[in-house]
């Protein structure tokens, strides 16, 4: 039987982090996520894999030791072939954080960094992608990239990726997507004002003053209260306990 794949799709998010435990358990007290340990091999730890239910959305790695960053939430592209895409975003002065690697029983996978700096994952996987659909409170619904250079990033992007680019509504900015449909909205693109370029992604919240205020009292730090999006939604970016960031989205529909 084949594997069913969606090319150019977020289809999985993984949190990188000094201390997992802790993550743990913001995010389980946050959003009601629940932790199944996925086993990783002789001598290695447990990957926790957070659940929506029956639905597995993302995941949790230990920082290595000493490394030179901060925690960070990374988001991972659906691709046919990974080391081209590899290729790709290298030819387009982009540079390679982690290798093609094959990991069993999940997929391969690679880690790259833009012209400016942002990181994405990139994942062909063994199983099926996930079905699409309309994201329910507690599952991951979108990124953002912001960029030190608009017009180069959308060069990058829809050639590593093969992304077209689109309009939100009301035309505010770019859209990334894999179609011209609604439900084909991948990411969408801003300039990086007094910050790094970087990814972002968001998880749906059913009320945005609720999520916040808990958030809050679990430890994380509000980073920007509110972002109104006309005819989307609302947003608040928050840095969890562990120092990674994240969104919170309240649909407007």
């Amino acid at each position: 039987m084949s594997v069913k794949r969606t090319p150019g799709r977020v289809v999985w998010r993984e949190l990188t982090t000094d201390d997992a435990d802790k993550a743990q358990a913001f995010y389980s007290a946050l959003f009601g996520w629940r932790f199944v340990d996925f086993p990783m091999g002789e001598g290695a730890p447990p990957y926790p894999i957070a659940h929506v239910g029956e639905k597995g959305i993302g995941g949790i790695m230990k920082k290595p030791e000493g490394a030179p960053f901060p925690p960070f939430w990374l988001s991972y592209v659906s691709v046919e072939d990974v080391d081209a895409a590899v290729a790709r975003m290298n030819e387009a002065g982009g540079s390679t954080m982690m290798p093609p690697t094959d990991v069993p029983e999940v997929g391969r996978l690679a880690i790259v960094a833009d012209f400016a700096g942002a990181v994405i994952g990139l994942i062909k996987s063994v199983s099926d992608d996930p079905v699409g659909g309309r994201p329910q409170p507690g599952e991951f619904c979108w990124e953002s990239i912001m960029t030190s250079d608009l017009a180069r990033a959308k060069k990058v992007y829809t050639s590593v990726f093969g992304w077209i680019e689109t309009q939100m509504p009301g035309g505010s900015s770019t859209v990334f997507a894999t179609g011209k449909g609604m439900e084909d909205g991948v990411a969408d693109l801003g300039k990086a004002e007094g910050m790094p370029p970087s990814w972002a992604t968001y998880v749906v919240v059913e009320t945005l003053e609720t999520a916040r205020a808990k958030a809050e009292k679990l430890g994380a730090k509000i980073v920007v209260p509110l972002i109104e999006v006309p005819n989307v939604g609302r947003i608040t970016f928050i840095q969890d306990p562990t120092g990674a960031h994240i969104g919170l989205f309240q649909p407007q529909f």
